[in-house]
């Protein structure tokens, strides 16, 4: 599972301001593609899966990025991507 020193090493960010920030970003991105995928499914299942920490570090890191902005494309088609891969594979 992508934890937040994860998120900030994609990010290249170094110091610890937005610790709490990018981890609300993690939980709902967790939450989010867990639930566009199968939410009947154990977590511990999509932990089998590179596609599920890939689509919610892009979306966590997304979000943050773009934090402030009003956003026309809600979701990247690459995490748009990983959640139909992970639909054929649960």
């Amino acid at each position: 599972m992508v934890n937040v020193q994860d998120l900030k090493n994609s990010l290249r960010i170094t110091h610890t301001l937005d610790d709490d920030l990018l981890q609300r970003y993690l939980d709902t991105a967790t939450a989010y593609v867990t639930n566009a995928v199968n939410s009947n499914v154990d977590n511990k299942e999509y932990g089998k899966y590179k596609q599920f920490d890939f689509a919610v570090s892009l979306l966590a890191q997304y979000w943050y990025n773009n934090r402030g902005i009003e956003l026309k494309k809600q979701i990247p088609i690459e995490v748009l991507a990983m959640i139909q891969q992970l639909r054929g594979l649960l």
